[in-house]
């Protein structure tokens, strides 16, 4: 497993939360974007002790510890930053943690607003998916360094879901939110059998194949 260093670690939460070199500096009251740039590539002059200081507090990383902060950290999967987890997770730590799965309790389509909760000591990190099969809950898990599958899923309103992406949602609020939801029983329905055949990448025409239709 890659081994990432400090810049390159700021890059790739830089990217899982969305933001470009531009809205980084902005958050860290830094004139200049391709200072944090240059850095980013092995430049460590072109910033400051204090000034990297700002950096790693805008996408979330104690500088005293190099841990992720406590609190609620929000990543934005797509098919990019999909192969920036494993590294990233191993970074922080993070094999341990306890998988949950959060899904509207009415369906809107097969891959509906769902997300994957990791809660491990004081860090809560909203995994959410661009929509697409392969940043969905069930192709994420595989994406997770010791990671099983969990039949474990919360039941969310359409409020409580809109929730998940509030800034001013608290941990302890999120950590009720998935106690208090409607808990699944883990029983397949068709929404979780194709996104299982999307997760291990068979085709629908393989699956009828292997049935003998």
């Amino acid at each position: 497993m890659e081994t990432l260093s400090l810049p390159m670690l700021v890059d790739h939460l830089r990217r899982l939360l969305g933001l470009s070199y531009r809205d980084l500096a902005n958050l860290a009251e830094i004139p200049a974007p391709s200072n944090i740039r240059e850095w980013v590539r092995g430049l460590p002059s072109r910033l400051s002790s204090e000034r990297q200081r700002r950096v790693l507090a805008a996408v979330g990383i104690e500088s005293r510890t190099g841990a992720l902060c406590p609190g609620i950290h929000r990543w934005r999967m797509t098919g990019e930053t999909l192969r920036l987890l494993p590294s990233l997770l191993e970074t922080f730590s993070a094999p341990h943690a306890t998988l949950s799965l959060a899904r509207p309790q009415k369906e809107q389509g097969l891959f509906a607003r769902s997300a994957l909760l990791l809660s491990w000591d004081d860090v809560r990190v909203i995994l959410l998916s661009d929509g697409t099969p392969e940043t969905e809950p069930a192709s994420l898990v595989r994406h997770i360094p010791g990671a099983v599958p969990t039949a474990r899923e919360t039941l969310l309103s359409g409020e409580e879901m809109t929730l998940l992406e509030d800034p001013a949602l608290s941990p302890e609020r999120l950590d009720a939110l998935m106690r208090q939801g409607s808990q699944t029983t883990g029983a397949w329905t068709f929404e979780r059998l194709f996104e299982r055949l999307w997760a291990e990448g068979i085709e629908p025409a393989e699956a009828a194949r292997r049935l003998g239709f």
